[in-house]
């Protein structure tokens, strides 16, 4: 099993490093932020980091506000929600490389390294591993990323590998004194040495690893290690013993609501079940592992709800030729009827009797096709909604995607030692995370094809703000946008010319310890008409200033978004640059 990442030796000294010389200010914070690490119940606990957040925004302190957004991301990661526990993470990064806290920024690192590894993505998650053990020099950092490395090789099955890493934490938690971690090697040797099938060395280890999880109450350590021995027991057809493990496992798992276990116990539960001929607890264990499944990834049913729309059209066609045509042949016969009806009073009678008979069965007929086409409307309604969620979910998945793009990117930097390559990797890392922002926005939005530009555009100038302001800058920016909503292509355009602009003016148009400042204006002058203003007090452009001759990438790449929005974009000294794109 995976190491928890906040043990209390290291958690309290990343937050000694934050709260030093702010007792005062950060008192509820300390509090918040403790009970969000420690409160055994994770819901109650994710809203504890939750009100720290709040509290370090408020204080606009970035260190507290990176620890909050960890803290965040450990208790969506306890609580099966995986692909939001790597968002939280991913958004804590750029606080950390501001103000480099190297020991915070490694842990982050083994942080995302977990998530990935839940994800059954080992090779990523090695490579954070690999980062963290090649530059950090904190030997209980070092430990847990050999520890964790060996879990990852373990789950591969390459149990040599597994064991060599798992030496290495052990060499490390000797020379050290930290035997805070003995439970955990005990655990994780003992689950490799059964895999290989070396029982005696197992027996003991796992017997040793499971005493001091139940003295130290670590239910989730002590859960995990019954499902891994029952898992290798099944493996071996020891299917008794298997069963008696996974029950052990599955009943932890459940008084203290541990999702993630809970599905891979309960599938493993049914397979034993299956094996063992009790078919009615293999299907109820089948029945809880789609429960909990369901409760961390959804599928996708996109194809039948376009077949079912498919169908739906056509009968309705159909129903409507029929429909038009009984009125059709109603109205001839009342026609008829009329044309003769002074001539044959008593023909008319009869007529009229036998008319009523097929006017009612008609009518009858009518109201089964009106009850049928509104279960068809119905039908059709619900598939509309569960398209717009497929929708949503194929924005949300694009947008992970693309943060899972940007950690690679973010990954590759940390290796690169040229600066003016690895500003081209950060630039390419802005970009991507200004077009997931757009997907993040249409995924928490009632709608699926247009975005809010006020809170789209003051999200993407924050994050330019917080990646390159400094109090030597002290820059002061304000966003004047009105409540306008614009498709997506336009949004994408729109949010990738301000980031550029933005990232300019923040690297070339300020001078330190001057009164910065910087806006961002988006107006509606007219129907049909946007008009976008950004502008400094900075330097200002040089006079021979051309966008088409422009060195930067970035304001090659505004000149030709420009056009494909089909607008002109004017740009003028005026106390500083200022860029004006109507279209």
């Amino acid at each position: 099993m995976y190491k928890k990442i906040f043990f209390s030796n290291l958690f309290l000294f990343i937050f000694l490093n934050i709260s030093i010389g702010q007792e005062n200010e950060t008192a509820n914070f300390h509090d918040f932020y403790n009970k969000s690490i420690h409160v055994a119940n994770k819901e109650e606990a994710l809203q504890f980091a939750f009100k720290a957040l709040d509290i370090a925004q408020t204080l606009n302190n970035d260190s507290l506000q990176a620890s909050a957004l960890v803290a965040i991301s450990w208790n969506y990661k306890h609580l099966g929600n995986l692909i939001t526990a790597l968002d939280y993470a991913l958004r804590a990064v750029p606080y950390y490389k501001k103000f480099t806290d190297k020991t915070g920024f490694e842990i982050l690192n083994i942080q995302i390294a977990s998530i990935y590894a839940s994800l059954k993505n080992f090779p990523l998650s090695n490579s954070y591993y690999k980062v963290v053990i090649h530059s950090s020099d904190n030997y209980a950092v070092k430990l847990i990323a050999y520890m964790n490395m060996g879990e990852n090789y373990r789950h591969i099955q390459k149990y040599d590998s597994a064991l060599y890493y798992y030496q290495l934490a052990e060499d490390i938690s000797a020379n050290e004194s930290f035997f805070t971690y003995n439970s955990y090697l005990f655990a994780n040797r003992g689950l490799a040495y059964a895999a290989i099938g070396e029982k005696a060395k197992a027996d003991s280890l796992l017997a040793s690893a499971i005493q001091l999880f139940t003295i130290e109450k670590d239910l989730r350590a002590l859960t995990q290690t019954y499902f891994e021995m029952a898992r290798i027991a099944y493996q071996s057809n020891s299917f008794h013993d298997a069963s008696r493990l996974a029950t052990q496992a599955f009943e932890t798992a459940d008084t203290n609501h541990f999702v993630l276990e809970l599905k891979d116990i309960s599938q493993l539960l049914s397979q034993i079940n299956e094996e063992q001929q009790n078919f009615t607890d293999a299907y109820r264990y089948l029945k809880s592992y789609n429960q909990y499944r369901e409760k961390v990834s959804g599928d996708s049913v996109l194809s039948k709800i376009s077949e079912m729309r498919a169908e739906f059209e056509i009968s309705q066609k159909e129903q409507e030729v029929i429909y038009f045509k009984k009125i059709s042949r109603a109205r001839t016969i009342v026609a008829l009827v009329t044309g003769i009806a002074g001539l044959l009073v008593v023909l008319l009678a009869l007529f009229l009797y036998k008319l009523t008979q097929r006017l009612r069965s008609a009518n009858q007929l009518l109201g089964e096709y009106n009850e049928e086409l509104n279960q068809k409307n119905h039908i059709i309604h619900q598939a509309l909604l569960d398209k717009e969620v497929l929708i949503k979910e194929i924005h949300h998945r694009v947008k992970n995607n693309l943060q899972i793009i940007s950690s690679i990117i973010n990954l590759q930097s940390m290796r690169i030692k040229d600066k003016a390559t690895q500003e081209i990797f950060e630039e390419m890392q802005r970009r991507i995370l200004a077009i997931s922002s757009i997907h993040q926005k249409l995924y928490q939005s009632d709608s699926v094809t247009s975005i809010n530009m006020k809170d789209y555009l003051s999200e993407v100038v924050d994050s330019i703000h917080i990646a390159f302001n400094n109090p030597q800058l002290n820059v002061k920016y304000e966003i004047m946008i009105q409540q306008i909503v614009m498709d997506i292509d336009s949004a994408v355009s729109m949010g990738l010319m301000v980031n550029e602009l933005a990232t300019n003016a923040y690297k070339y148009a300020f001078k330190p310890a001057q009164n910065n400042q910087f806006l961002v204006k988006l107006e509606n002058p007219e129907p049909e008409k946007y008009q976008l203003t950004v502008k400094d007090n900075g330097l200002g452009l040089p006079t021979d200033f051309s966008l088409t001759k422009a060195n930067s990438l970035g304001l090659r790449m505004v000149s030709l978004l420009t056009r494909q929005l089909k607008g002109n974009i004017r740009f003028y000294n005026q106390d500083g640059a200022v860029f004006e794109v109507v279209f």
